[in-house]
């Protein structure tokens, strides 16, 4: 993902933000989707992120997807968050979807 794409400065503003206001709550977040491999076409912008919390907890939850919303709204770039507690994450780690993030997607954390 190049940093002048949009998918790649929302992905990083995303990130940067998410990590800022709720750094101690998330054990991993990837990037991952159609912008991150390159194939948007420049049609459509849409990025999948994977965030791994220590503990659920909707309410955290919530403004991580606000978040998203907010950053994609500013870059062009339609976010589709998926949030997983961290026993759910590990105990489903063999998950194709999972497995896809993980493969395909950037860390950022």
């Amino acid at each position: 993902m190049s940093e002048s794409t949009p998918g790649g400065n929302a992905a990083d503003a995303f990130a940067s933000r998410a990590r800022t206001e709720h750094g101690e709550s998330i054990r991993e977040l990837v990037v991952f989707g159609d912008a991150v491999r390159g194939d948007d076409r420049g049609v459509h912008a849409s990025m999948e992120v994977l965030l791994v919390l220590e503990e659920d907890d909707e309410e955290i939850e919530r403004r991580l997807e606000a978040l998203a919303e907010t950053v994609g709204l500013e870059h062009g770039v339609v976010f589709s968050v998926h949030v997983l507690p961290a026993d759910r994450f590990e105990s489903q780690s063999d998950h194709p979807f999972i497995r896809t993030a993980l493969e395909e997607g950037h860390s950022y954390v």
